[in-house]
């Protein structure tokens, strides 16, 4: 019998937030993940955008490659999904009802999906908790359970209980000091010893150091009264134009009594940044087959989870011309010659591509504009500077010229330059649910 997996990804969490010392959270199920499986300390996500992100874990294919966004996701590209299905398992998922996921998921066999409104009715792992761990008890064997949760996100709905310093500094902290406990609740209804339990994240997020979010800024009641006598198509555009303006505002007045670091937790995703924070993920695993108290330090990618998985429940079929390779030679603590990791920005719209590409490994993280080699090149050495605030390009032509041969190696053969197909109408559709999550304004 071949083992069942259980695959939590929690949207938005940072792997320094889940182990290190910028931890501040109480997770002792996290913990003793950790302690009883194998965790990869420098697991780096393909792209800061869900859609994009996920279309890699799950095709083990960039981005340029998959063509899955969060505006679409082609069931004809070879996937992780497929694989299982053929191989005899029951696909099941637990995943926000909005259009990307419904489409990822239309093959499953069992789907459930939690509905909320992110500005008015928030309420996932808090509201249905209790329906994920009543579907683990009911589901035929071997299956593969998807669950993807959005709770780390703001606004936090936390219990008042976990509203306290002692669950963390931030809202984010204690928010995943409670998501801890459901772990713990998940974990009793599990038999580790047939299943494999993988938790990570589709990638991460800027932790405000401030109490108010600048995302969460509003435009003046009066303009938004527009939006009763004015047609949305007309009305929306100008808000959201008067929102960013208002917050740049606010940026400009805070920028002069705050450090670098500390002004940057205040920035929007999808724009030409790509810290760490946003692309460093938790990546563990537990349960089938998988070593104990085994800490991995080498870098890996998020494109390799889906090869590991394959070889871990035995399948060694051929998987096609995929870009991740498969990890268990390092939970047998063989040797495996750390590859380089390329990274992307994500876009929030559907006519337009991320403005950033660029390569990660453990020593250097190279960026520069998607669309031109001379423009926002940027190089930070990760050995003496972890928190990436000095730009060193100028000063290392011979690295960046190294970092540039990768990049050119890695989309040579690719359509990386071509936007997403898409409609009008679906553009609309999805933009819509993307404000809703947060993703624009």
């Amino acid at each position: 019998m071949k083992p069942n997996i259980i695959l939590l990804t929690i949207d938005s969490l940072r792997a320094d937030r889940t182990f290190g010392k910028s931890k501040s959270s109480i997770t002792p199920n996290l913990d003793s993940l950790i302690s009883n499986g194998t965790c990869f300390k420098q697991a780096i996500c393909t792209v800061d955008q869900t859609g994009l992100s996920l279309g890699s874990l799950f095709t083990s294919l960039y981005p340029f490659k998959s063509g899955i966004s969060y505006f679409n996701f082609d069931h004809d590209v070879p996937n992780f999904f497929k694989v299982l299905k053929k191989e005899g398992y029951e696909l099941n998922s637990f995943v926000p009802d909005i259009s990307f996921f419904q489409k990822m998921t239309k093959n499953f066999d069992k789907n459930e999906h939690y509905v909320y409104d992110k500005r008015e009715d928030w309420t996932q792992l808090v509201g249905f908790g209790d329906q994920i761990l009543e579907k683990l008890e009911q589901m035929d064997k071997p299956w593969f359970y998807f669950i993807h949760l959005m709770d780390l996100r703001p606004p936090y709905y936390l219990p008042p209980e976990f509203d306290k310093e002692e669950f963390g500094y931030t809202g984010y902290d204690r928010m995943l000091s409670y998501i801890d406990t459901w772990i713990g609740k998940f974990l009793e209804k599990i038999d580790l010893e047939k299943t494999i339990f993988v938790l990570t994240s589709d990638h991460g997020d800027y932790i405000s150091v401030l109490d108010e979010d600048l995302s969460e800024i509003k435009i003046p009641k009066m303009f938004r009264k527009t939006k009763k006598i004015i047609p949305s198509i007309i009305s929306d555009p100008i808000l959201s134009k008067l929102q960013r303006t208002r917050k740049a505002i606010e940026l400009k007045k805070r920028e002069k009594n705050m450090t670098s670091l500390q002004f940057r937790t205040l920035q929007d995703r999808n724009s030409e940044f790509l810290f760490d924070e946003l692309i460093r993920i938790p990546f563990i695993l537990t349960g089938f087959g998988v070593p104990p108290n085994l800490i991995i330090e080498k870098q890996v990618r998020q494109v390799d989870i889906f090869p590991t998985l394959c070889e871990l429940i035995g399948i060694f079929s051929d998987l096609g011309s995929i870009d991740g390779r498969s990890l268990v030679p390092l939970l047998n603590k063989q040797s495996l010659i750390e590859e380089p990791a390329y990274i992307e920005s994500g876009s929030a719209s559907a006519k337009k591509l991320g403005k950033v590409i660029g390569i990660r490994t453990s020593n250097y993280k190279y960026l520069r504009s998607r669309r031109d080699v001379t423009k926002d090149v940027t190089l930070y050495d990760l050995k003496n500077d972890p928190d990436e605030t000095k730009n060193i390009a100028s000063l290392n032509p011979q690295i960046i010229e190294e970092m540039e041969g990768i990049l050119q190696k890695i989309t040579s053969n690719s359509d990386v330059y071509d936007s997403p197909s898409i409609t009008k109408d679906e553009s609309k559709k999805v933009e819509a649910e993307l404000r809703k999550l947060g993703y624009i304004n």
